[in-house]
């Protein structure tokens, strides 16, 4: 089956590729031009890169009409990390390019699209975040994914194009962005350096990278359903203490933890989990990692790609 992603050069696409590679499908995504594509180094021979800006509408619209792919895993992003600020280029990311990837999918007669929203669209909750909730985005980022979310279900609803959205929560493993946290504080706990670190009570839904790949092509299979927003997470949190004490003994480090000496962030709250009833019930799927599990792999990948980081 002829497959493709945008974003495929990103952290969960990049991943995304290498599963549907071994899958036995043919394999498409687009990368900027200017994009360096380390996570692909090993398995660019085996992809099809598309070398353009998924900004480029024409170009866009002409690549899926030539191609034809049956499913498109939509994992392009821009503003999920803190040094990406510029509003215009995340709302035109995430509203514009996901309308374009939307309607061209249409006009080349898709099967099916998976659109990756996130758990950012929730907004802080005080209880498990549940797809059929008010949704309060606190930020650009989140505004915009919100903005494709609708999209998707309204291209699914009036256009009749089977579309999907899966909102991953805390996504980590191998390939994570550098300078993100799980990447971070292995980093530092492998050289045994200091480790600045939050509130240590900060909560987050982690899910493994794999467990994130295997929800999308689940989804992908599911042309019954579309219209739908499905959560991705583990459906249990995890404060930033029991992160740590996990990574400590997956690294056997000797760092110390400076609590409290790194600032909070905007979306540091006691809360965040998914409520993952609705996946289970009508994906028939649920996240199969433990976090020690999950921990130890990153670990043991990092230790062999150092070069990266």
């Amino acid at each position: 089956m002829k497959v493709f992603v945008t974003g495929i050069s990103g952290f969960v696409g990049a991943n995304l590729a290498r599963r549907l590679l071994s899958l036995g499908h043919e394999v498409h995504g687009i990368v900027r031009p200017n994009k360096d594509p380390w996570r692909l180094m090993d398995i660019s021979d085996n992809l099809v890169l598309h070398r353009q800006d998924l900004l480029d509408r024409e170009k866009l619209h002409a690549t899926l009409m030539a191609e034809r792919p049956e499913v498109v895993y939509h994992t392009a992003v821009y503003g999920a990390y803190s040094s990406q600020k510029d509003a215009d280029l995340i709302l035109r990311t995430a509203v514009m390019s996901t309308f374009d990837i939307l309607t061209a999918a249409k006009a080349a007669g898709v099967g099916m699209v998976v659109n990756t929203g996130s758990s950012s669209e929730y907004g802080t909750k005080d209880h498990s975040m549940r797809e059929d909730e008010i949704v309060e985005p606190s930020s650009y980022y989140a505004i915009g994914k919100v903005a494709a979310t609708y999209l998707g279900q309204y291209m699914a609803r009036v256009e009749k194009l089977p579309v999907i959205t899966m909102r991953p929560f805390s996504v980590y493993g191998p390939y994570e962005e550098p300078g993100r946290l799980v990447p971070t504080i292995i980093g530092k706990a492998l050289d045994n350096e200091d480790i600045l670190l939050a509130d240590p009570a900060t909560a987050r839904d982690f899910i493994y990278v794999d467990d994130v790949v295997e929800g999308l092509i689940a989804a992908s299979a599911r042309v019954d359903l579309s219209g739908e927003v499905f959560n991705l997470g583990s459906g249990r949190q995890e404060k930033l203490e029991g992160l740590m004490e996990a990574v400590m003994h997956a690294t056997g480090s000797i760092s110390k933890l400076l609590w409290g000496a790194y600032p909070s962030g905007l979306f540091d709250t006691s809360v965040w989990v998914a409520d993952m009833s609705k996946t289970k019930d009508l994906l028939s799927y649920q996240a199969r990692t433990p976090l020690a599990e999950g921990l130890f792999k990153t670990v043991e990948w990092f230790k062999e790609h150092r070069n990266f980081y």
